[in-house]
């Protein structure tokens, strides 16, 4: 009877060690199973980040471009007060160059509203003084800056008078309060 129960007890000393053994196995599984799932969860969220960082980069070059746009038509009507210059005109940029929705994706709605006004009032400038019939830029005008009226002295009034409403649309295209 003794040797029944020290059989009895030596089984089940081996299967709890066996037990013990394989918990043992499954914990170290489990901890390296952890330790991939943190490695993968970091590798996905540095990549998250990165590409919010290039889709930041790529909307900030966007909005850089807008501005500079903006600047360039801005120049290219500050030379006609002194003087007319129709190169300057026709070299000027026609638009942003951008879509509704990629506006949309850079600007807050009131930034894209000054947006707008501003290539706006720019396309009713050259329609109105600068196109002739045949939708060319003109090269001669009539008249002479002193000479009140002409068509020289009306270009150079309307081009002092749209660069301060420019400057207050670029001023809130940047998201500056005017």
């Amino acid at each position: 009877m003794l040797k029944l129960y020290l059989f009895t007890v030596i089984g089940i000393l081996i299967v709890n060690i066996l037990m013990f053994i394989i918990l043992v196995f499954l914990y170290r599984a489990l901890k390296k199973q952890e330790i991939l799932s943190k490695q993968q969860i970091e590798l996905i969220e540095n990549f998250a980040k990165k590409e919010t960082t290039e889709n930041e980069l790529l909307l900030e070059e966007w909005r850089s471009f807008v501005f500079l746009q903006a600047l360039q038509v801005r120049e290219s009507i500050s030379k006609q007060v002194s003087n007319l210059h129709p190169k300057a005109i026709e070299d000027a940029p026609v638009s942003h160059g951008l879509t509704d929705k990629e506006l949309a994706m850079i600007f807050s709605p009131q930034q894209v509203e000054g947006v707008i006004l501003f290539w706006k009032l720019f396309h009713q400038y050259v329609d109105t003084y600068w196109k002739t019939e045949q939708g060319k830029i003109k090269t001669v005008f009539k008249g002479a800056i002193d000479i009140e009226g002409s068509e020289v002295h009306t270009i150079q009034t309307v081009s002092n008078q749209l660069l301060p409403k420019l400057d207050r649309l670029i001023k809130q295209m940047k998201g500056v309060e005017h």
